[in-house]
């Protein structure tokens, strides 16, 4: 019989203004782990007034006196208030076996602590960031340098990360996981109708931001005639999604923030998913997309690459002929768009939150063994 482990669980991601794949992700992983037997799980995240932006977490959260910007300088500078002070337990671990921090700000604490860090995109292309924003990244990576242990999602990330001079053995990948969802069989036909969009469509799911790599895929949908580019999600810094999407006129649909069963409703609708973005920690969206057999168009070189395996079509992302390409091919040739979904199916079938999550459990009983 296992030792029960009892996780502090960053899901302050959820509160965040833009929550993005990050917090996804992080109540993917939360809920995952609470379902396992001997793993409880307690969310962590700053004082608010308001529910979350994001996804609803999963678990009970202990919120800190303080709001998230005292809170995560606070972290990072004087290591107070510790998480073990947050809990509710006996003891002065409070009730805590270990610290995760699932993405981002790297909570103080003098428990074991397993950090989790998508990416390091911020040093690949420093212009497609705040200088407030690379400031944080980097005193966040700083921080997670204290980790017992780091999780990444993808091969991509971990080579950035031993080049950062994290040590190899103490870095494992562990994919992000989508688990199916069931859409309302009425509600793609239902938001084809409200949008005007009576045949074929391409998808793009995401924040919208430069590393997103829209410039060029709105050039590759000039290219190819009378086909709709919808785009879904929340607007992010630095990318005017109108402007971008300006040189398509009314074939663009800028549909903006959903919520997750009208996300997933959408990824059902479209015919074809395309996401070239120039990099990414994981890329969440293509495997979503992938659940719901949409044929994916993605970028050779990068995470998503990992993520699509052999079950979808990977292009040069600073190649415009070739995102043409991919994508007008999957339209003009139903059959093996088809086969490529399907593909893609069966493929996300193999990576959920239930595998994330044992993963997740076998590193934290390595790091309280050690």
């Amino acid at each position: 019989m296992l030792n029960p482990i009892h996780a502090a669980f960053l899901l302050e991601q959820c509160w965040h203004t833009v929550p993005g794949g990050t917090a996804v992700a992080a109540a993917g992983l939360a809920a995952a782990l609470a379902d396992l037997p001997g793993i409880e799980v307690t969310g962590i995240a700053a004082r608010h007034k308001e529910a979350p932006v994001g996804p609803t977490p999963p678990v009970p959260v202990v919120h800190s006196r303080l709001p998230r910007p005292a809170l995560y300088e606070s972290w990072h500078r004087t290591g107070r208030p510790r998480v073990e002070n947050m809990g509710e337990g006996q003891g002065a671990d409070g009730g805590f076996s270990l610290v995760h921090a699932s993405g981002g700000a790297v909570p103080a604490t003098r428990l074991p602590l397993v950090a989790t860090i998508h990416d390091l995109a911020w040093r690949h292309e420093p212009g497609h960031s705040t200088k407030r924003g690379r400031r944080l990244f980097e005193a966040w990576l700083a921080d997670a340098r204290s980790a017992d242990h780091v999780t990444c999602p993808s091969e991509a990330t971990r080579a950035d990360l031993l080049a950062a001079g994290f040590p190899a053995d103490k870095v494992s990948v562990i994919p992000l996981g989508a688990d199916p969802v069931v859409v309302d069989p009425a509600a793609p036909a239902a938001l084809r109708g409200h949008y005007g969009l009576d045949g074929p469509f391409v998808l793009w799911v995401g924040t919208t931001e430069p590393r997103k790599n829209l410039v060029r895929l709105v050039s590759a949908m000039e290219q190819i005639p009378d086909i709709p580019l919808v785009l879904v999600g929340p607007p992010g810094w630095k990318e005017d999604a109108g402007r971008v999407t300006a040189p398509l006129g009314e074939r663009a649909r800028i549909v903006g923030r959903v919520d997750e069963a009208t996300k997933h409703a959408w990824y059902a609708a479209a015919d074809v998913f395309a996401m070239p973005s120039l990099l990414e920690g994981f890329g969440l969206p293509v495997l979503e997309a992938m659940g719901h057999a949409t044929p994916v168009v993605t970028s050779a070189g990068t995470a998503t690459q990992e993520v699509v395996g052999a079950a979808g079509i990977t292009v040069d992302p600073t190649d415009v002929d070739a995102i043409t390409g991919a994508i007008s091919g999957l339209l003009a040739d139903p059959a093996e768009a088809a086969r490529t979904g399907e593909a893609g199916r069966e493929r996300a079938a193999t990576m959920t939150w239930a595998a994330a999550a044992t993963t997740t459990a076998n590193v934290y009983r390595q790091v309280l063994a050690s």
